[in-house]
């Protein structure tokens, strides 16, 4: 088989699995919840599509058949011609963020097993022992916090901030191995927030067990993709844990956007994203598609929608003229493709942009496989493992 029709393949593979299995959305909490966050409103709002509604993606000429004979008028513009809008602003107006997430989020299994984000409850009397435990954890009078966080977790057993409160004062008294023993028992009262891996991972650098270390980054970018405290502090232990943060691979080179009676793409010349923009502009275009993917006919961002234009994408640069130069972020992404990890990459770079607890949202296997996927492409190895260990900063 050539690599050409390999690559083919492999998307081909990936759209199905995408189409076939789309996942259930977070839901919004139905009252507030002592100690919640900004993002308690909504959890999540790129729209899944419910199991029973499965439709083959289009392939990129069977898009530009319907764009043809289609009623709505799409125009093709160079982005150049672009006013108002600079290339590394693409990425927020392609792939917007979505609500703010919810600070403490829980995971609950409705009857019909369906995984739904809200914001944790807590006692109201732990939760102010831990409030008044802050002031002494950032005087670094430990031994005062201590005794409050232990109060706040006996009056409240499932309380996993008090956990994480314990952990700290160890931690940053000088006892890692007790930071980290209390940080894996708030992973499991809540292993849903990121926040027990990521400091999971500072003990464990202290420690020296820099493997172990980055397994634990890993969880917590899994779960949280791209969050800057644990990017930030991958970066900065980056020589010691002999890793290196890779970029992201995903840069949208192309917008699509309703102007005047049609749908207007701009794309820069000669990109292979051009088949992303065209088929972004049908999605926005098209009451019939939508109707036939979602069964809505009104216009909103779905998982859907960009499984469909992703993998036209790959499926359209694997395809390119002979001869015409190479797109290294689009031959990361074919790669990826091929070693079966294409939807964990559109589930970490794309979906978790607009809908950040959309992991929360997985079976325990496809987190597993999104684990996986930032250890092989996120968290590489670049260097043997430091032997020894040392300070790791923490941002609370």
């Amino acid at each position: 088989m050539s690599r050409s029709r390999f690559r083919r393949v492999a998307f081909l593979l990936l759209t199905s699995a995408c189409a076939t299995a789309p996942r259930p959305a977070s839901e919004p909490a139905s009252e507030p919840a002592s100690g919640e966050g900004s993002g308690v409103a909504v959890a999540q709002n790129v729209r899944s599509e419910p199991r029973t509604r499965a439709h083959a993606f289009l392939s990129p000429s069977e898009l530009i058949q319907r764009l043809q004979s289609s009623p709505v008028e799409y125009l093709i513009r160079d982005l150049e011609s672009l006013e108002g809008m600079a290339p590394e602003q693409l990425l927020d107006f392609v792939w917007p963020y979505g609500p703010d997430p919810i600070e403490y989020p829980v995971v609950e299994l409705t009857a019909d097993g369906t995984r739904v984000v809200r914001p944790a409850r807590f006692d109201s009397g732990a939760m102010a022992l831990i409030e008044q435990a802050e002031p002494h954890y950032r005087a670094r009078r430990y031994e005062e916090a201590e005794k409050l966080y232990t109060q706040a977790l006996a009056k409240e057993p499932g309380n996993y901030l008090a956990a994480l409160g314990l952990g700290d004062v160890a931690l940053f008294s000088g006892d890692p191995k007790t930071a980290l023993t209390r940080y894996e028992q708030a992973t499991r009262l809540n292993p849903d927030d990121h926040r027990s891996y990521f400091f999971r991972a500072t003990a464990f650098a202290q420690l020296g067990r820099f493997g172990e270390a980055r397994d634990m980054y890993a969880w917590a970018l899994a779960l949280r993709p791209e969050h800057p405290y644990v990017t930030n502090a991958v970066t900065s232990n980056a020589t010691r844990l002999g890793i290196q943060l890779q970029p992201r691979v995903l840069r949208p080179r192309t917008i699509a956007r309703p102007e005047g009676k049609g749908v207007t793409v701009y794309v820069e010349a000669g990109s292979a994203w051009m088949v992303y923009g065209l088929c972004k502009a049908f999605w926005l275009g098209d009451e019939g598609h939508r109707e036939e993917m979602t069964g809505e006919r009104a216009y909103h961002r779905t998982d859907i929608e960009e499984f469909e234009c992703l993998s036209m994408l790959g499926v359209a640069y694997s395809h390119r003229e002979e001869g015409k130069p190479q797109d290294p972020a689009l031959e990361r992404f074919l790669r990826i493709a091929e070693e079966g990890y294409g939807k964990e990459l559109i589930f970490y770079e794309v979906i978790a942009r607009q809908a950040p607890h959309v992991a929360l949202t997985l079976a325990s296997d496809e987190r597993e496989r999104l684990h996986q996927y930032v250890l092989r492409y996120v968290l590489r190895y670049v260097l043997p493992l430091e032997a020894g260990s040392g300070d790791s900063t923490a941002s609370r």
